[in-house]
């Protein structure tokens, strides 16, 4: 009898198993990469089933344990740094002048999502300095009017074709050097610009591009994120990358893109803090991001009560009085090569 319920279990381990060693490829197939998401998940399952099969299977089934805990240990140490006992890579300021205080909302409000008036309330109440808004489409642009009425400084793309991709930024002081860049001739666009906070101009980055799924690999994704992180970069103003990565911050490319930026994320050592998926029980990550580089510090970050969508809002409350350079990952030998590779391939295809 223990045998036959050991072995659903051993089967169900080996492909858990397999699904850690097949995530660790350096590939752009899209249903490889779409196990960079689940690892939670997998970590969990890994947990439960192998804690399982030791009490059923015993040193009977020691193949299948050390390999699920090998295939376990994988996991952890992929997703230590996004844990509370990990060490914060940004610390939190307990105080800020008024006038120093830049608030920052990302929200991808889900083009099906019928209620505005939801978005708008949310929005009103947490009355951001930055708004950005994705999956806007014109029906989105409508019904977002009541906001330009809270906004001096407003710019919206819907593209013609990706219009699940739509993307509306409102800021409460002027944007400078600001437009949409479609990398790689990519259809869906990336908002670079400079915003002249009185105390400290900062460029924002605001960043959704395609997912890895059926019949579209990750490499348009991967080109765009690391574009991002380049004019970050690039710029001589603090930069604010924001927006639904269609990516985990444990990702391989994420974590390249915050190098090459060195952005500092606000999730290391507190947690994963998950926005995607708010309609389901668990199906759940970390794809909405808002990283910056040293200098703000942190007063607040946080995810926000569902608007609808199914993705939560993300809002990071960041000082500019303070002078907090926060502790960025180092750029590492090759990482450079990396993300020319990226880029080249994304210019081929």
């Amino acid at each position: 009898m223990r045998r036959w319920i050991a072995r659903p279990i051993a089967l169900a381990l080996l492909l858990l198993v397999a699904a850690t060693g097949i995530a660790m490829l350096n590939t752009d197939t899209w249903w490889i990469r779409f196990l960079d998401f689940p690892r939670m998940q997998i970590a969990a399952a890994l947990a439960v089933g192998v804690l399982l099969y030791m009490v059923i299977a015993g040193w009977r089934g020691i193949v299948v344990t050390l390999l699920a805990l090998v295939a376990l240990g994988e996991q952890v140490r992929t997703l230590w740094p996004y844990q509370p006992l990990a060490a914060k890579m940004v610390a939190q300021t307990p105080r800020c002048a008024d006038d120093g205080v830049l608030q920052v909302l990302s929200t991808n409000v889900q083009r099906g999502n019928q209620d505005a008036q939801q978005v708008i309330d949310m929005v009103r109440a947490n009355d951001p300095d930055i708004l950005l808004v994705m999956e806007t489409d014109e029906r989105w642009d409508r019904d977002l009017t009541p906001l330009r009425d809270d906004y001096d400084y407003v710019m919206q793309n819907i593209p013609d074709n990706a219009t699940f991709f739509g993307m509306h930024v409102f800021s409460r002081y002027p944007l400078e050097n600001a437009r949409f860049e479609f990398p790689f001739g990519s259809d869906t666009p990336l908002f670079v610009g400079d915003v002249a906070h009185p105390r400290e101009t900062v460029q924002f980055i605001g960043v959704h591009p395609r997912p890895p799924q059926r019949g579209q690999s990750s490499e348009m994704r991967d080109a765009t994120v690391l574009t991002a992180a380049q004019f970050a970069a690039d710029s001589e103003a603090v930069s604010i990358m924001a927006g639904d990565y269609n990516a985990t911050p444990w990702n391989d490319t994420a974590r390249l893109a915050m190098r090459m930026g060195q952005v500092l994320d606000p999730r290391q050592g507190r947690g994963p803090i998950v926005s995607f998926d708010a309609k389901s029980a668990w199906m759940k990550w970390p794809l909405d991001q808002i990283l910056w580089q040293g200098g703000p510090g942190l007063r607040d970050f946080q995810i926000l009560p569902a608007i609808g969508s199914d993705h939560y809002p993300v809002r990071a409350d960041l000082c500019l009085t303070t002078n907090a350079p926060g502790d960025p990952a180092a750029l590492r030998d090759g990482d450079r090569d990396a993300v020319q590779a990226v880029f080249d391939a994304a210019s081929k295809g």
